[in-house]
Protein backbone atom coordinates (compact mmCIF):
# COMPACT_ATOMS: atom_id res chain seq x y z
CA UNK A 1 0.00 0.00 0.00
CA UNK A 2 2.74 2.51 0.93
CA UNK A 3 4.51 1.43 -2.09
CA UNK A 4 1.23 2.30 -4.63
CA UNK A 5 0.92 5.62 -2.19
CA UNK A 6 4.39 6.87 -3.44
CA UNK A 7 4.28 5.69 -6.73
CA UNK A 8 0.94 7.95 -7.18
CA UNK A 9 3.50 11.17 -5.43
CA UNK A 10 6.03 10.84 -7.18
CA UNK A 11 3.58 10.36 -10.64
CA UNK A 12 1.86 13.71 -9.26
CA UNK A 13 4.73 15.61 -9.44
CA UNK A 14 6.71 14.21 -12.95
CA UNK A 15 2.96 15.30 -14.52
CA UNK A 16 3.32 18.11 -12.83
CA UNK A 17 6.87 19.18 -13.46
CA UNK A 18 6.39 19.66 -17.51
CA UNK A 19 4.20 23.20 -16.27
CA UNK A 20 6.44 24.44 -13.86
CA UNK A 21 6.25 28.44 -15.28
CA UNK A 22 2.84 28.52 -15.83
CA UNK A 23 1.40 31.76 -14.72
CA UNK A 24 -2.18 32.54 -14.20
CA UNK A 25 -1.85 36.38 -15.39
CA UNK A 26 -0.21 35.48 -18.72
CA UNK A 27 -0.67 31.91 -18.99
CA UNK A 28 -0.21 31.48 -23.13
CA UNK A 29 3.13 33.63 -23.15
CA UNK A 30 4.53 31.93 -20.28
CA UNK A 31 3.72 28.47 -21.87
CA UNK A 32 4.67 29.27 -25.13
CA UNK A 33 8.28 30.42 -23.64
CA UNK A 34 8.30 27.24 -21.35
CA UNK A 35 7.24 24.60 -23.54
CA UNK A 36 6.50 22.88 -27.03
CA UNK A 37 4.41 20.59 -25.39
CA UNK A 38 4.88 17.31 -27.25
CA UNK A 39 8.27 17.47 -27.29
CA UNK A 40 8.92 17.86 -23.67
CA UNK A 41 6.38 14.78 -22.83
CA UNK A 42 8.97 12.76 -25.16
CA UNK A 43 12.32 14.36 -23.46
CA UNK A 44 10.41 14.33 -19.57
CA UNK A 45 11.66 12.66 -17.28
CA UNK A 46 9.23 9.70 -16.90
CA UNK A 47 10.80 6.72 -16.67
CA UNK A 48 10.10 3.34 -19.37
CA UNK A 49 11.75 1.53 -16.97
CA UNK A 50 10.94 -1.45 -14.34
CA UNK A 51 8.33 0.65 -12.97
CA UNK A 52 8.97 -1.93 -9.46
CA UNK A 53 12.58 -1.49 -10.02
CA UNK A 54 11.98 1.80 -9.77
CA UNK A 55 9.83 1.70 -6.69
CA UNK A 56 12.40 -0.08 -4.82
CA UNK A 57 14.61 2.76 -5.26
CA UNK A 58 12.12 5.21 -3.93
CA UNK A 59 12.10 7.06 -0.76
CA UNK A 60 11.47 10.35 1.48
CA UNK A 61 13.55 12.99 0.15
CA UNK A 62 11.86 15.72 2.71
CA UNK A 63 9.00 16.19 4.74
CA UNK A 64 7.57 19.18 4.54
CA UNK A 65 4.60 20.01 7.25
CA UNK A 66 1.89 17.09 6.54
CA UNK A 67 3.52 16.53 2.65
CA UNK A 68 6.58 14.83 1.57
CA UNK A 69 9.56 14.96 -1.47
CA UNK A 70 10.05 11.72 -2.74
CA UNK A 71 13.47 11.06 -4.12
CA UNK A 72 12.18 10.16 -7.23
CA UNK A 73 10.51 13.64 -7.49
CA UNK A 74 13.70 15.16 -6.61
CA UNK A 75 15.61 12.91 -9.42
CA UNK A 76 12.83 13.35 -12.01
CA UNK A 77 13.15 17.68 -11.10
CA UNK A 78 17.34 17.53 -11.32
CA UNK A 79 17.56 15.91 -14.41
CA UNK A 80 14.95 17.96 -16.10
CA UNK A 81 17.27 21.04 -15.03
CA UNK A 82 19.96 19.71 -15.85
CA UNK A 83 18.37 18.78 -19.22
CA UNK A 84 16.33 21.79 -20.00
CA UNK A 85 19.67 24.40 -19.44
CA UNK A 86 23.34 24.89 -19.11
CA UNK A 87 24.81 24.25 -15.79
CA UNK A 88 27.99 24.25 -14.09
CA UNK A 89 26.67 22.98 -11.33
CA UNK A 90 28.31 19.69 -9.37
CA UNK A 91 25.59 17.39 -9.20
CA UNK A 92 25.37 17.50 -5.39
CA UNK A 93 24.69 21.50 -5.59
CA UNK A 94 22.21 20.97 -8.47
CA UNK A 95 20.69 17.94 -5.96
CA UNK A 96 20.60 20.50 -2.96
CA UNK A 97 18.96 23.49 -5.10
CA UNK A 98 16.58 21.60 -6.54
CA UNK A 99 15.13 20.08 -3.69
CA UNK A 100 15.20 23.67 -1.96
CA UNK A 101 13.19 24.47 -4.86
CA UNK A 102 10.58 21.99 -4.73
CA UNK A 103 10.07 22.13 -0.69
CA UNK A 104 9.14 26.10 -1.90
CA UNK A 105 6.74 24.84 -4.05
CA UNK A 106 5.23 22.47 -1.42
CA UNK A 107 5.24 25.57 1.35
CA UNK A 108 3.17 27.99 -1.23
CA UNK A 109 0.68 25.36 -2.43
CA UNK A 110 -0.08 24.59 1.42
CA UNK A 111 -0.09 28.29 2.87
CA UNK A 112 -2.92 29.10 -0.53
CA UNK A 113 -4.91 26.48 0.30
CA UNK A 114 -4.78 27.23 4.48
CA UNK A 115 -5.80 30.96 3.90
CA UNK A 116 -8.62 29.78 1.77
CA UNK A 117 -7.55 30.08 -1.96
CA UNK A 118 -9.60 27.87 -4.21
CA UNK A 119 -9.29 26.91 -7.61
CA UNK A 120 -12.07 26.16 -9.44
CA UNK A 121 -12.83 23.27 -12.20
CA UNK A 122 -13.22 26.50 -14.86
CA UNK A 123 -10.29 28.06 -14.03
CA UNK A 124 -8.57 24.49 -14.88
CA UNK A 125 -10.56 24.15 -17.76
CA UNK A 126 -9.81 27.25 -19.09
CA UNK A 127 -5.41 26.28 -18.75
CA UNK A 128 -6.16 22.89 -19.92
CA UNK A 129 -7.47 24.53 -22.82
CA UNK A 130 -4.47 27.14 -23.42
CA UNK A 131 -2.16 24.26 -23.40
CA UNK A 132 -3.92 22.38 -26.06
CA UNK A 133 -4.83 25.64 -28.40
CA UNK A 134 -1.32 26.14 -27.74
CA UNK A 135 0.34 22.37 -29.50
CA UNK A 136 -2.89 22.55 -31.82
CA UNK A 137 -4.60 20.28 -30.25
CA UNK A 138 -8.41 19.75 -28.82
CA UNK A 139 -9.03 18.94 -25.35
CA UNK A 140 -10.08 15.03 -26.33
CA UNK A 141 -6.89 15.05 -28.35
CA UNK A 142 -4.86 16.36 -25.03
CA UNK A 143 -6.25 14.17 -22.89
CA UNK A 144 -5.47 11.28 -25.34
CA UNK A 145 -1.61 12.10 -25.55
CA UNK A 146 -1.73 12.30 -22.10
CA UNK A 147 -2.88 8.68 -21.79
CA UNK A 148 -0.37 7.21 -24.84
CA UNK A 149 2.41 8.36 -22.44
CA UNK A 150 1.48 7.30 -19.24
CA UNK A 151 -0.09 9.92 -17.79
CA UNK A 152 -2.42 10.30 -15.39
CA UNK A 153 -5.45 12.70 -16.99
CA UNK A 154 -7.13 13.26 -13.52
CA UNK A 155 -3.70 13.59 -11.87
CA UNK A 156 -2.24 16.23 -14.30
CA UNK A 157 -5.35 18.56 -13.64
CA UNK A 158 -4.40 18.54 -9.79
CA UNK A 159 -0.96 19.18 -10.47
CA UNK A 160 -1.99 21.65 -12.64
CA UNK A 161 -4.43 23.05 -10.08
CA UNK A 162 -1.74 23.00 -7.53
CA UNK A 163 0.46 25.46 -9.77
CA UNK A 164 -2.69 27.74 -9.78
CA UNK A 165 -2.98 28.14 -6.28
CA UNK A 166 0.98 29.23 -6.26
CA UNK A 167 0.39 31.90 -9.00
CA UNK A 168 -2.70 32.86 -7.49
CA UNK A 169 -0.81 33.42 -4.09
CA UNK A 170 1.98 34.97 -5.67
CA UNK A 171 -0.19 37.67 -7.64
CA UNK A 172 -2.13 38.27 -4.24
CA UNK A 173 1.03 38.89 -1.92
CA UNK A 174 2.10 41.06 -4.89
CA UNK A 175 -1.08 42.90 -4.79
CA UNK A 176 0.00 44.39 -1.34
CA UNK A 177 2.51 46.43 -2.68
CA UNK A 178 2.58 50.30 -2.47
CA UNK A 179 5.40 52.13 -4.62
CA UNK A 180 6.18 55.58 -2.74
CA UNK A 181 6.83 58.99 -4.56
CA UNK A 182 9.52 59.50 -2.89
CA UNK A 183 11.48 56.15 -4.12
CA UNK A 184 10.63 57.17 -7.46
CA UNK A 185 11.80 60.53 -7.12
CA UNK A 186 14.85 58.76 -5.45
CA UNK A 187 15.67 57.26 -8.51
CA UNK A 188 14.86 59.66 -11.11
CA UNK A 189 17.58 62.24 -9.13
CA UNK A 190 19.96 58.99 -8.68
CA UNK A 191 20.09 58.66 -12.64
CA UNK A 192 19.62 62.51 -13.36
CA UNK A 193 23.20 62.78 -15.19
CA UNK A 194 21.61 60.29 -17.78
CA UNK A 195 18.22 61.97 -17.83
CA UNK A 196 19.37 65.49 -18.38
CA UNK A 197 22.34 64.80 -21.14
CA UNK A 198 21.79 67.15 -23.58
CA UNK A 199 19.06 69.54 -21.88
CA UNK A 200 19.23 72.71 -21.75
CA UNK A 201 17.74 75.00 -19.23
CA UNK A 202 16.61 78.57 -18.45
CA UNK A 203 17.17 79.37 -15.39
CA UNK A 204 16.09 82.12 -12.41
CA UNK A 205 18.28 81.83 -9.44
CA UNK A 206 16.64 83.70 -6.14
CA UNK A 207 19.91 83.43 -3.59
CA UNK A 208 19.72 84.18 0.08
CA UNK A 209 23.54 83.76 1.42
CA UNK A 210 24.36 82.09 4.24
CA UNK A 211 27.85 83.01 4.99
CA UNK A 212 27.57 82.09 8.98
CA UNK A 213 29.26 79.41 11.13
CA UNK A 214 26.60 80.49 13.77
CA UNK A 215 23.91 77.51 14.13
CA UNK A 216 21.26 80.76 15.00
CA UNK A 217 21.88 82.41 12.11
CA UNK A 218 22.14 79.77 9.56
CA UNK A 219 18.41 78.18 10.86
CA UNK A 220 17.22 82.40 9.99
CA UNK A 221 18.45 82.15 6.90
CA UNK A 222 16.45 79.46 6.25
CA UNK A 223 13.70 79.70 7.80
CA UNK A 224 13.77 82.92 5.75
CA UNK A 225 14.29 81.23 2.35
CA UNK A 226 11.10 78.98 2.95
CA UNK A 227 8.95 82.00 3.23
CA UNK A 228 10.13 83.30 0.48
CA UNK A 229 9.15 80.80 -1.65
CA UNK A 230 6.06 80.74 0.19
CA UNK A 231 5.75 84.19 -1.04
CA UNK A 232 6.81 83.71 -4.54
CA UNK A 233 3.97 80.64 -4.55
CA UNK A 234 1.80 82.74 -3.69
CA UNK A 235 2.85 85.46 -6.58
CA UNK A 236 5.09 84.75 -9.02
CA UNK A 237 5.99 88.05 -9.92
CA UNK A 238 7.48 89.04 -6.77
CA UNK A 239 9.48 92.12 -7.22
CA UNK A 240 13.36 92.47 -6.99
CA UNK A 241 13.19 95.29 -4.41
CA UNK A 242 10.76 92.99 -2.31
CA UNK A 243 12.91 90.27 -2.20
CA UNK A 244 15.31 92.16 -1.74
CA UNK A 245 14.37 93.02 1.34
CA UNK A 246 14.30 89.42 2.28
CA UNK A 247 17.55 89.59 1.98
CA UNK A 248 17.25 87.83 -1.58
CA UNK A 249 18.92 88.28 -4.93
CA UNK A 250 17.53 87.49 -7.91
CA UNK A 251 19.80 86.32 -10.49
CA UNK A 252 18.45 85.79 -14.13
CA UNK A 253 21.31 82.45 -15.14
CA UNK A 254 19.48 82.57 -18.70
CA UNK A 255 20.42 79.57 -20.95
CA UNK A 256 22.62 76.51 -18.83
CA UNK A 257 23.92 73.09 -20.42
CA UNK A 258 23.18 71.08 -18.45
CA UNK A 259 26.56 69.66 -18.04
CA UNK A 260 27.86 72.82 -16.97
CA UNK A 261 25.38 72.43 -13.82
CA UNK A 262 26.45 71.62 -10.19
CA UNK A 263 25.31 67.80 -9.37
CA UNK A 264 22.24 69.33 -6.86
CA UNK A 265 21.20 71.48 -9.70
CA UNK A 266 20.96 68.65 -11.79
CA UNK A 267 18.89 66.23 -9.44
CA UNK A 268 16.53 68.77 -8.31
CA UNK A 269 15.81 70.19 -12.19
CA UNK A 270 15.43 66.43 -12.69
CA UNK A 271 12.07 66.77 -11.35
CA UNK A 272 10.84 69.90 -12.44
CA UNK A 273 8.52 71.17 -15.05
CA UNK A 274 8.43 74.43 -16.67
CA UNK A 275 7.27 77.64 -15.15
CA UNK A 276 7.90 75.73 -10.92
CA UNK A 277 9.85 76.28 -8.76
CA UNK A 278 12.18 74.51 -6.96
CA UNK A 279 12.43 73.30 -2.78
CA UNK A 280 14.85 75.19 -1.10
CA UNK A 281 18.15 73.69 -2.16
CA UNK A 282 21.76 74.62 -0.20
CA UNK A 283 25.42 74.97 -1.60
CA UNK A 284 28.58 76.79 -0.47
CA UNK A 285 26.50 80.04 -1.34
CA UNK A 286 23.64 79.65 0.16
CA UNK A 287 20.20 78.98 0.26
CA UNK A 288 18.71 78.71 -3.44
CA UNK A 289 14.77 78.88 -5.01
CA UNK A 290 15.17 78.00 -8.77
CA UNK A 291 12.85 78.71 -11.22
CA UNK A 292 12.42 76.65 -14.44
CA UNK A 293 11.56 79.10 -17.00
CA UNK A 294 11.80 76.83 -20.46
CA UNK A 295 14.35 73.65 -21.20
CA UNK A 296 15.05 72.38 -24.29
CA UNK A 297 17.36 69.90 -25.97
CA UNK A 298 17.35 66.11 -25.05
CA UNK A 299 14.70 63.49 -25.88
CA UNK A 300 11.37 64.93 -25.38
CA UNK A 301 8.23 63.15 -25.50
CA UNK A 302 5.67 65.61 -26.86
CA UNK A 303 1.94 65.36 -27.48
CA UNK A 304 -1.27 67.23 -28.62
CA UNK A 305 -3.97 67.53 -26.42
CA UNK A 306 -7.19 69.10 -27.78
CA UNK A 307 -10.41 69.77 -26.01
CA UNK A 308 -13.52 69.27 -27.93
CA UNK A 309 -17.61 68.18 -27.70
CA UNK A 310 -19.29 65.96 -30.01
CA UNK A 311 -22.64 63.99 -30.69
CA UNK A 312 -23.02 60.72 -31.66
CA UNK A 313 -25.51 58.98 -33.28
CA UNK A 314 -24.72 55.01 -32.67
CA UNK A 315 -24.77 52.99 -35.86
CA UNK A 316 -27.29 50.70 -34.23
CA UNK A 317 -29.55 53.05 -35.69
CA UNK A 318 -30.02 52.62 -39.46
CA UNK A 319 -30.21 56.86 -40.33
CA UNK A 320 -27.54 57.99 -37.78
CA UNK A 321 -26.06 59.63 -40.75
CA UNK A 322 -28.47 61.59 -41.78
CA UNK A 323 -29.49 62.24 -37.74
CA UNK A 324 -26.48 63.55 -37.56
CA UNK A 325 -26.68 65.40 -40.65
CA UNK A 326 -30.04 67.19 -38.99
CA UNK A 327 -28.64 67.96 -36.16
CA UNK A 328 -25.22 69.60 -37.63
CA UNK A 329 -27.81 71.83 -39.86
CA UNK A 330 -29.83 72.71 -36.62
CA UNK A 331 -26.65 74.43 -34.94
CA UNK A 332 -25.76 75.84 -38.00
CA UNK A 333 -28.74 77.88 -38.02
CA UNK A 334 -28.06 79.01 -34.33
CA UNK A 335 -29.38 75.82 -32.50
CA UNK A 336 -27.79 75.15 -29.04
CA UNK A 337 -24.90 72.20 -29.50
CA UNK A 338 -25.25 71.49 -25.70
CA UNK A 339 -28.79 71.12 -25.36
CA UNK A 340 -28.51 69.32 -28.17
CA UNK A 341 -26.06 67.11 -27.26
CA UNK A 342 -27.78 66.61 -24.01
CA UNK A 343 -31.42 65.77 -25.79
CA UNK A 344 -29.67 63.49 -28.66
CA UNK A 345 -26.32 62.11 -28.12
CA UNK A 346 -25.78 58.16 -27.28
CA UNK A 347 -22.58 59.08 -25.61
CA UNK A 348 -24.26 59.25 -22.51
CA UNK A 349 -21.24 60.10 -20.49
CA UNK A 350 -20.35 63.37 -22.73
CA UNK A 351 -24.26 64.54 -23.33
CA UNK A 352 -24.57 64.84 -19.58
CA UNK A 353 -21.95 67.73 -20.15
CA UNK A 354 -23.09 68.96 -23.22
CA UNK A 355 -21.26 67.08 -25.59
CA UNK A 356 -17.80 68.12 -23.48
CA UNK A 357 -15.08 65.64 -23.88
CA UNK A 358 -11.67 66.66 -20.76
CA UNK A 359 -8.42 67.84 -22.68
CA UNK A 360 -7.07 64.40 -23.89
CA UNK A 361 -4.08 63.34 -25.60
CA UNK A 362 -5.52 62.95 -29.52
CA UNK A 363 -3.64 59.88 -30.06
CA UNK A 364 -5.99 57.86 -27.39
CA UNK A 365 -8.81 58.44 -29.88
CA UNK A 366 -10.06 56.11 -32.74
CA UNK A 367 -8.23 57.35 -35.94
CA UNK A 368 -10.99 59.47 -38.07
CA UNK A 369 -12.06 61.24 -34.86
CA UNK A 370 -8.24 61.83 -33.84
CA UNK A 371 -7.69 63.09 -37.30
CA UNK A 372 -10.95 65.77 -36.71
CA UNK A 373 -9.42 67.00 -33.44
CA UNK A 374 -5.92 67.63 -35.13
CA UNK A 375 -6.59 69.37 -37.99
CA UNK A 376 -10.24 71.33 -37.73
CA UNK A 377 -10.08 74.78 -36.83
CA UNK A 378 -10.82 76.05 -33.84
CA UNK A 379 -14.69 76.60 -32.97
CA UNK A 380 -15.75 75.35 -36.13
CA UNK A 381 -18.39 72.69 -36.97
CA UNK A 382 -17.00 69.11 -38.55
CA UNK A 383 -18.68 67.41 -41.41
CA UNK A 384 -20.37 64.29 -40.48
CA UNK A 385 -17.78 61.73 -39.43
CA UNK A 386 -17.92 57.85 -38.93
CA UNK A 387 -16.17 55.68 -36.94
CA UNK A 388 -16.50 52.68 -35.30
CA UNK A 389 -18.75 53.98 -32.75
CA UNK A 390 -21.40 55.73 -35.01
CA UNK A 391 -21.59 59.30 -36.79
CA UNK A 392 -20.09 62.14 -35.12
CA UNK A 393 -20.21 65.90 -35.77
CA UNK A 394 -17.38 67.65 -33.51
CA UNK A 395 -16.09 71.26 -32.31
CA UNK A 396 -12.81 71.16 -31.41
CA UNK A 397 -12.58 74.07 -28.48
CA UNK A 398 -9.03 74.05 -27.69
CA UNK A 399 -5.42 72.47 -28.20
CA UNK A 400 -2.42 72.87 -27.40
CA UNK A 401 1.22 70.91 -27.77
CA UNK A 402 2.17 69.41 -23.97
CA UNK A 403 5.55 68.17 -22.83
CA UNK A 404 4.83 64.87 -21.10
CA UNK A 405 9.03 64.16 -21.18
CA UNK A 406 8.79 64.82 -17.07
CA UNK A 407 5.79 62.35 -16.33
CA UNK A 408 7.25 60.03 -19.04
CA UNK A 409 10.17 59.86 -17.19
CA UNK A 410 8.33 59.35 -13.87
CA UNK A 411 6.43 56.26 -15.12
CA UNK A 412 9.24 54.61 -16.43
CA UNK A 413 10.89 55.45 -13.25
CA UNK A 414 7.94 53.78 -11.47
CA UNK A 415 7.96 50.41 -13.16
CA UNK A 416 11.39 50.31 -12.62
CA UNK A 417 11.37 51.04 -8.46
CA UNK A 418 8.02 48.29 -8.70
CA UNK A 419 10.00 45.64 -10.41
CA UNK A 420 12.30 45.69 -7.72
CA UNK A 421 10.28 46.37 -5.24
CA UNK A 422 8.00 43.36 -6.04
CA UNK A 423 11.47 41.53 -6.50
CA UNK A 424 12.67 42.42 -2.94
CA UNK A 425 9.46 41.94 -1.15
CA UNK A 426 8.97 38.37 -3.05
CA UNK A 427 12.06 36.97 -1.68
CA UNK A 428 11.34 38.38 2.17
CA UNK A 429 8.34 37.34 1.73
CA UNK A 430 9.25 33.91 0.70
CA UNK A 431 12.20 33.82 3.51
CA UNK A 432 9.29 34.17 5.87
CA UNK A 433 7.32 31.16 4.77
CA UNK A 434 10.78 29.01 4.76
CA UNK A 435 11.13 29.78 8.07
CA UNK A 436 7.73 28.99 9.56
CA UNK A 437 7.66 25.48 7.83
CA UNK A 438 8.35 22.11 9.01
CA UNK A 439 11.14 20.53 7.06
CA UNK A 440 12.55 17.59 7.73
CA UNK A 441 15.45 16.45 5.91
CA UNK A 442 15.53 12.87 5.44
CA UNK A 443 18.51 12.46 2.70
CA UNK A 444 21.68 14.26 3.17
CA UNK A 445 23.26 16.21 -0.15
Amino acid sequence: MVRVQLAKLRKKYTDMMIFKKLNTKHVMSRFSKSMVFLTLFVSSSISVTSHAAEQALDGIAAVVNSDVVMISELRAAAKKVSSSQTTDLPEQQLYKEVLEKLIMDKIQVQKAKAIGIKIDDAAVDTAMQTIAKQNNLNLQQLRLALIERGMNYKVFRESLRERLLSDNLRKRQQGRNSIGENEVDDLIQSESFNLSKDVQYELIDIVIPNNTNSVKQFNANLKRAQNLRKKLLLNKNLSTPEMAKLGAKKINLGWKNSETLSPIYSRTLSLMDEGELSEVIRDTQGFHIIKLVKQRGGKRQQIQEARVRHILISNKDPKAKLKVTQLRNKILAGGNFSQLAKKHSDDKGSAARGGDLPMSNTANYVPPFAKAANSLALNNLSQPIETQFGWHIIEVLERRNSDKTRESIKNKAKEVVGKQKREDDQQNWLKTLREEAFVEYRIKL
